[in-house]
């Protein structure tokens, strides 16, 4: 390399592919970036239990917590991905003061980790959905 910010955005694009190919084992549709951290991934064909973690999880830090709303879609799978999966990621609508609906089929992960991180990530995706 001919200096060390080409190799840290090689070594970015290196670990953006490995996190490109565990979101695709768990039927996730990545919004591949061309800068930053974080992956936007589709999750609409993702099926989980929905209706039983939106009415038995609520949480004062979801949006629409305070006007009854139910739990959107993408909290729910974000945490139920941490729970039962043992992978994190960021529901996007925690990100919006209104209109948080518009992100119910995405969520939020970041590949700027550890190798093991991320090959864990990997892994525990494959076992679960595969």
């Amino acid at each position: 390399y001919g200096n060390y910010y080409s190799w840290l955005a090689d070594e970015y694009k290196r670990k953006r592919q490995l996190l490109i190919e565990a979101l695709e084992i768990a039927g996730m549709t990545p919004i591949v970036p061309n800068g930053g951290f974080f992956i936007m991934a589709d999750t609409s064909h993702v099926e989980f239990p929905y209706e039983d973690i939106a009415s038995t999880q609520r949480t004062p830090a979801m949006p629409g917590y305070n006007v009854g709303e139910k739990m959107p879609r993408d909290w729910a799978l974000a945490r139920w991905l941490t729970q039962e999966v043992g992978v994190t990621a960021i529901p996007p609508s925690a990100f919006y003061s209104k209109d948080f609906h518009l992100a119910k089929d995405m969520l939020r992960f970041a590949f700027c980790k550890k190798d093991e991180t991320l090959i864990q990530a990997k892994d525990r995706l494959k076992d679960y959905f595969s």
